[in-house]
């Protein structure tokens, strides 16, 4: 019997409720004044007034008390029929259903419902007059036509309240799958920033002690000066990954690095000492988030050669099949096992994920005799199914390479 559901409740409804019970009184008193009704039934008089317009009374209280309202004003209406004949103060028992079948499920005020009409129909068998099966047909029909409105009012406010919680349900789902979008951006962003800015500060080192171990100004010169020019580049990638982390502005994004730079990033290190070695085997043009993929990784893997093997050569070899792109990158660089404890980085852990974005695969650790390894395959078409497990050493069942543990500090270091 709890209410499920509120009635509309404020000021200008309990006044809604004040106009019709004066409407439904004023339309009692006429019909009991009528000549009809008192030729066929005689005046009223005394408590019969106030046995007749007390249900309209209870108009004012439906709205708080609906189940409590429609049972008291049946209970009115039956003793008032019963001794006093029909009248026209029954047509306000539609209101009272009305607010039973709002505020209660239609299982609970169906019953309810039609327990008081069945009631109320009875009184054309004992009260004054001739009986008429036409008077049941009213008191359902009364009953009836209130209650089947609050159904339908509860029907279309159901289905606007799960209309809303789709809404919301939707707005909230593209929110989380925003906020993984940019989440993903940033990552993507951040790999990017590491990328472009540590290998210009590599390189920058590079110069700088090659400038300060040379005897001959001029070449000492040449090194500041392209120690400026990276620096400012450095600069200039960093200001431009700042900006694409703004949300408030549309910044342009410039053309993104591809295979083809490679060679130009391969003689940059070499002017600034560096041994390398580079072997381009693969003619088959590349898409761009490949190209861009392969000179990152290949970026990446040069900047950690430099930094970790110290005075080493360097082979870069680029190759295709009919379906993947394979990159390698070997330094002959030896370190002693403890030079580099403790440190940690994330070069490996950034070109795996480059990898395997792409559906691709990378594998990296050191190489018997001495060295480091970094080998990745990458399908030139990063539509294509994920590659098969990789079974080289360091890669895992799943594709994705497993950290060598080995002495050689170097593999975590990266």
């Amino acid at each position: 019997m709890a209410a499920d559901r509120r009635h509309p409740q404020g000021i200008w409804w309990i006044a809604s409720d004040v106009v019709v019970a004066a409407l439904f009184t004023w339309i009692t008193v006429v019909s009991l004044r009528s000549p009809a009704y008192v030729d066929l039934y005689g005046e009223i008089e005394g408590a019969g007034w106030l046995l007749a317009l007390s249900p309209n009374a209870l108009l004012l209280v439906r709205r708080h008390a609906p189940v409590l309202a429609l049972g008291a004003a049946a209970g009115l209406y039956l003793l008032a029929s019963a001794t006093q004949g029909d009248s026209n103060a029954p047509l306000a028992l539609p209101f009272f259903t009305y607010s039973v079948g709002l505020t209660r499920p239609p299982r609970v005020s169906a019953p309810l419902v039609g327990a008081v009409a069945l009631a109320l129909s009875t009184t054309t068998f004992y009260g004054p007059g001739d009986p008429d099966a036409l008077v049941i047909v009213v008191w359902f029909l009364l009953c009836a036509s209130g209650w089947a409105l609050a159904v339908a009012v509860r029907r279309n406010q159901g289905l606007a309240e799960r209309l809303s919680q789709a809404v919301d349900d939707l707005e909230a789902h593209q929110a989380q799958v925003a906020a993984e979008a940019a989440a993903d951006e940033r990552a993507r962003i951040a790999r990017e920033l590491h990328d472009a800015v540590g290998h210009a500060v590599n390189v920058m080192v590079l110069q700088a002690g090659a400038a300060r171990l040379s005897k001959q100004p001029d070449k000492a010169f040449a090194a500041l000066q392209e120690i400026e020019h990276l620096g400012r580049t450095a600069l200039t990638d960093l200001d431009h990954m700042l900006g694409l982390l703004d949300d408030t502005e549309a910044p342009i994004r410039g053309p993104a690095k591809t295979s083809a730079d490679i060679v130009a990033m391969v003689e940059e290190l070499r002017a600034a000492g560096a041994s390398i070695s580079l072997r381009d085997e693969c003619d088959v043009p590349l898409e761009r988030h490949v190209g861009a993929a392969a000179y990152r990784i290949v970026q990446e893997a040069l900047t950690n050669a430099l930094k970790h093997a110290g005075v080493a050569h360097v082979d870069v070899t680029l190759s295709c099949t009919p379906t993947h792109l394979h990159l390698s990158v070997v330094d002959d660089g030896r370190v002693s096992p403890t030079s580099g404890s403790g440190r940690t980085g994330r070069g490996i852990a950034g070109m795996t994920e480059r990898a395997k974005v792409l559906g691709g695969r990378l594998s990296a650790g050191p190489v018997e005799g001495g060295g480091f390894r970094v080998k990745a395959v990458l399908p030139l078409n990063p539509q294509d199914d994920l590659l098969a497990p990789d079974t080289t050493a360091g890669s895992r069942a799943d594709g994705v390479p497993a950290p060598a543990r080995t002495a050689d500090s170097r593999t975590w270091a990266r």
